[in-house]
């Protein structure tokens, strides 16, 4: 007999999608530090800024002259504490703050992302060199302008009915970004640069809202021509 999905199966009877039986299952490793997260449904660890473990263990993977466009803290299931920080070049994915390893996945390598609203925060998803890597309990207003920049890049899906940001979003998701950039590259013209790019992007989002199916389709086409 095939168990496989028998957890997706009884996820799918208590209508609870992906990310929320990844919650579930994570919980059952990880208790006493999900319990906020499930209770309260939502990621208490989900807007900070970055730690000092976090700039150490990242800062040696980006070169020079790239640009930090943002980050997403979340969880990983049966791992633990998610990081996925993106620049203009690569994503840069950490799914165990207690270990070292980092994953690289170059942006053009990467051939699908989705973002999808969950019971406990949004669950982000990218496809990229035949691998699936995946963090949910993302916060909703740095998801946003995450996935806005990664959309920008690569073939993403759109998001539907997302929660809408304030201008007190905006401020807190340019001074967390802007913060991750300024300690990974501690350099005044590119630091400068990045700033600005972030403010954009995040007003964008503001603006604009989430990316929406027609920016995804663009992105598609682009794609397809080169």
């Amino acid at each position: 007999m095939n168990t496989g999905s028998a957890p997706l199966a009884m996820a799918e009877h208590a209508g609870l999608n992906f990310g929320d039986l990844m919650a579930w299952l994570d919980f059952l490793k990880n208790g006493n530090e999900l319990s906020e997260l499930l209770i309260e449904g939502n990621n208490p660890y989900g807007a900070q800024l970055l730690k000092q473990a976090d700039v150490d263990q990242m800062r040696n993977h980006i070169q020079p002259d790239e640009r930090v466009l943002g980050y997403v803290l979340g969880r990983v299931v049966l791992s633990g504490r998610g990081l996925w920080l993106l620049t203009d070049r690569q994503l840069l994915v950490s799914e165990n703050d207690t270990g070292t390893l980092v994953h690289h996945f170059a942006l053009k390598d990467i051939t699908q992302a989705e973002c999808v609203k969950g019971k406990y925060g949004y669950t982000l998803r990218v496809t990229a060199a035949g691998q699936q890597r995946s963090v949910y309990g993302a916060s909703s207003h740095l998801a946003a302008v995450f996935y806005r920049a990664l959309g920008q890049k690569v073939s993403c899906s759109p998001v539907y009915k997302p929660t809408a940001l304030d201008a007190d979003d905006v401020a807190e998701v340019v001074h967390h970004f802007s913060d991750a950039a300024l300690r990974l590259q501690p350099v005044a013209l590119v630091n400068a640069d990045a700033r600005a790019l972030i403010a954009q992007l995040a007003q964008d989002a503001a603006n604009q809202g989430w990316l929406q199916a027609s920016e995804a389709s663009q992105v598609r086409q682009a794609e397809a021509a080169h």
